[in-house]
Parts: C-alpha cells; sequence; structure tokens
C-alpha cells in the first residue's frame, strides 16, 4: 500500500499536466533564402544588397512577465483554490483505506472530509465567477458539466461526514470516499480541459 501511495504522489509531481509545456508559443515566420554560390541574393523573393546582411536581426522574444500580488490575488481565484479541495480529499480517501487496517486514523479521515467540504464549496463558489468567458463557446458544454460534477463533489462530500458522524454506517464511509476520489478524478479532468 505504501509502494502505491509513494507511486501516485510521483505520478503527481512528475506529470502534472499530461507532460504538456504550457509556454506560450510565438509564431515565427521562417525567410526563404535565393542563394547562388555563396552569396545571399534575394529573402522572400526580394533581391537584396550587401548591406542588409550585416543589420542586427530583430528580437522577437516575449517580455517579461512582471509579477503583481494584488492582481494575482484578486484574479482566476477557483484555479488557485482548486487544486486544495483535490489533494484533501484524495488524502481523505487514501487514509481511510489505511483506516481499514489499522483503526487509527479516524480524526484524521473526519478532519480532512471536513477540510474538503469547506475547500470544495469555496471552489464552487469562486468557479461560478469564471463561467461568464465561456458562454457562447463550445467549451461552454464542457464547464457546465463540470460544474455538475463540482455540485456532485459537495453534496457526496457531506454524505461522506454523515456517514462519518453515524456509528451504524461508519464502516461503509471508505465507500463513500471511493466515490468522492472518482468524481474528483472526473471533474479535476474536465477542469483541465477547460483551462489547457
Amino acid at each position: 500500500m505504501k509502494t502505491f501511495i509513494c507511486l501516485l504522489l510521483l505520478a503527481t509531481v512528475v506529470f502534472p499536466h499530461g507532460g504538456k509545456d504550457h509556454k506560450k508559443e510565438i509564431a515565427v515566420k521562417l525567410d526563404t533564402l535565393t542563394i547562388v554560390g555563396r552569396d545571399t541574393i534575394a529573402i522572400n523573393g526580394k533581391a537584396i544588397n550587401e548591406s542588409v546582411l550585416k543589420q542586427k536581426p530583430v528580437d522577437n522574444k516575449e517580455p517579461e512577465f512582471v509579477l503583481s500580488l494584488n492582481e494575482e490575488m484578486s484574479s482566476h481565484l477557483h484555479n488557485k483554490i482548486v487544486h486544495f479541495p483535490i489533494a484533501i480529499g484524495v488524502l481523505a480517501f487514501f487514509f481511510s483505506l489505511l483506516h481499514l487496517k489499522r483503526k487509527s486514523y479516524e480524526t484524521t479521515v473526519s478532519i480532512l472530509v471536513i477540510l474538503g467540504l469547506i475547500f470544495s464549496l469555496v471552489a464552487f463558489l469562486t468557479g461560478i465567477n469564471q463561467v461568464e468567458p465561456f458562454v457562447g463557446t463550445g467549451k461552454y458544454w464542457v464547464v457546465e458539466l463540470h460544474r455538475y460534477f463540482g455540485i456532485s463533489i459537495l453534496i457526496t462530500y457531506f454524505i461522506w461526514l454523515f456517514f462519518l458522524l453515524v456509528e451504524k454506517i461508519k464502516k461503509y464511509a471508505w465507500i463513500i470516499g471511493l466515490v468522492v476520489f472518482i468524481l474528483i478524478l472526473i471533474t479535476g479532468f474536465l477542469g483541465g480541459v477547460i483551462a489547457h
């Protein structure tokens, strides 16, 4: 079990975005050179003289990013908060599995479920504010599906907490944790589709 958890954590660190590099690409049109012998006589079909070749090339670098804390703290809050309920929900589920074997993680699971519920509620409320740019676009149906799965996570977190608090059904709480875990995977995947 420890090996599985270590491999899962390693995979989330090494492959967080499916191996994609999310740096913005700058489209650069390559020049067509006409060379006769060792002399360049035309660039993109236009004749040139010797002085044009000696000019310094134009720098097409993207301007350096300036970090403004005030601006960054208030924009796209959902994208910044959503990682907490994902991580907390996954941890709560794995601790509930450990609790099946050792019976010593009941408090840990309960605290994590309460934190997951709180952060999921905050993620849902901040996500509502980011829907508008997608209205009328091709991705809007994915945004709506993502929202419905987010609501289902909130409801299932409440059910999980209920199972943890009622002594007669407490032993089945891990099953609700499994449902939350699966819902987190689906919702996170949809969120990744929307964001990237």
